[in-house]
């Protein structure tokens, strides 16, 4: 008895994305290119390694445990990289003369060992965008503009950016007099507040050594430092069209590079996925790599996330590599056919030819499985008359066309 195969097993945490899914996610990329260069900024890609003395140190402790990390068969220390923003600061160093502002936007996988949930993987799908060599408010608002415009066009439904400042975050624990060397720590707990919720966030504090009112205390004072930038924030942000922002005094990122704004998006109707995007401001991250500080700011968009709730919310619908088929009725019509999927296809149309002459519902079955929107049927009774049937799938609606009007019709038929 013959034995069957073991079928090999998908890595934990990664996943295969078939036809009708990658269309949706090449869509939805296409539609992000589109806004972001709308706003001026210009594509570039980076190479998937890096040498490790790059990546390491700069995501912090937990980030230094998620890279995929080894010896490469050169002997030499790599890294799968983590994020698109140190590779970035990479390219600053390695091309200096490339003109500043800087605008760019990168599309392109990252990978972290993290803990596989929902819409989380370890294989990851990044839509970065960034301004390098400006240290304007201005940079700020127009990177977190762009990403809210890439959302609308998604239409994702109502999304809200919720915005801090570590420098303001720095300057209220100086007034309490927190330890430099304490406010990393600091940070790191306080943004898991909507996770563990104030009543552990302030016991992890004080398990910590801070003190026990420290929370609130940092509450009070940063509600004063924070009154104009908050203000002149949302006057910002309110003229390149985003409607719904919040300041949120306890949103701190977890990257150790940020050294201004820190900022997140949150889908309103789905708040259970968490943040979809979000950046910030690390005019210090350059200058680690170079020795020549270099203001930056930048935010992305994760887009397996987002995917996943755009999934859930019913937002993306059947998508299909070919609008028409030509169906195949008579093996001896195949140059008919052929010259007919031709033409289609040279009008512009997205078109395919099933293969076999086999039965008519076989064919209606694997059309509608690829969900194409206009089937072409021609039979010899057709060939003799000239004529041809064509029919929406969709709407269930047929009629018969003169052959040398096929690619009109089946345009009014699809538009």
């Amino acid at each position: 008895m013959k034995m069957t195969k073991e079928i090999p097993q998908l890595l934990k945490g990664f996943r295969d994305y078939l036809p009708q899914q990658q269309l949706a996610r090449r869509k939805i990329l296409g539609k992000i290119s589109e806004v972001f260069e709308r706003f001026g900024f210009a594509p570039i890609d980076t190479p998937v390694l890096e040498y490790y003395e790059l990546l390491g140190g700069k995501y912090g402790d937990e980030g230094e445990q998620l890279m995929y990390k080894f010896t490469d068969q050169g002997d030499r220390k790599v890294a799968m990289r983590y994020d698109l923003t140190v590779p970035l600061a990479r390219v600053m160093a390695s091309y200096p003369d490339l003109p500043k502002p800087f605008k760019r936007y990168q599309m392109a996988l990252v990978w972290r060992a993290d803990k596989p949930q929902k819409g989380r993987y370890r294989e990851l799908m990044q839509c970065d965008v960034d301004v390098v060599g400006s240290n304007s408010i201005n940079a700020d608002v127009e990177v977190i503009a762009a990403m809210n415009a890439a959302y609308k066009s998604l239409e994702v439904g109502n999304v809200e950016v919720k915005f801090n400042d570590r420098k303001l975050v720095d300057e209220a624990l100086g007034q309490l007099q927190v330890n430099r060397d304490d406010v990393p720590k600091f940070m790191r707990t306080l943004d898991k507040l909507d996770k563990m919720g104030e009543e552990k966030v302030i016991a992890s504090l004080t398990e910590q050594g801070f003190a026990a009112d420290i929370l609130k205390e940092y509450a009070g004072v940063m509600d004063d430092l924070a009154k104009n930038y908050v203000v002149q924030m949302q006057q910002l942000l309110s003229g390149l069209g985003v409607e719904r922002m919040k300041f949120d005094k306890y949103l701190m990122r977890g990257l150790d590079y940020y050294t201004g704004l820190v900022f997140e998006f949150t889908l309103v109707e789905k708040p259970e996925f968490g943040s979809v995007g979000g950046g910030g401001r690390y005019d210090k991250l350059i200058g680690s790599i170079t020795g020549v500080d270099m203001p930056a700011v930048g935010g992305s968009i994760g887009l397996d996330r987002l995917f996943a709730a755009l999934e859930e919310m019913g937002v993306i619908s059947p998508q299909t590599a070919a609008e028409v088929i030509v169906f195949n009725l008579d093996k001896s019509l195949t140059p008919d056919y052929l010259n007919m999927v031709k033409n289609l296809r040279d009008a512009g149309l997205d078109a395919e030819f099933y293969y076999d002459p086999v039965k008519l519902d076989k064919q209606f079955k694997y059309a509608e499985a690829k969900n194409m929107q206009v089937a072409v049927i021609y039979g010899t009774e057709e060939a003799k008359t000239r004529k041809v049937n064509i029919k929406n799938l969709r709407e269930k609606q047929q009629r018969v066309v003169d052959l040398d009007n096929l690619i009109s019709e089946v345009k009014s038929m699809l538009w």
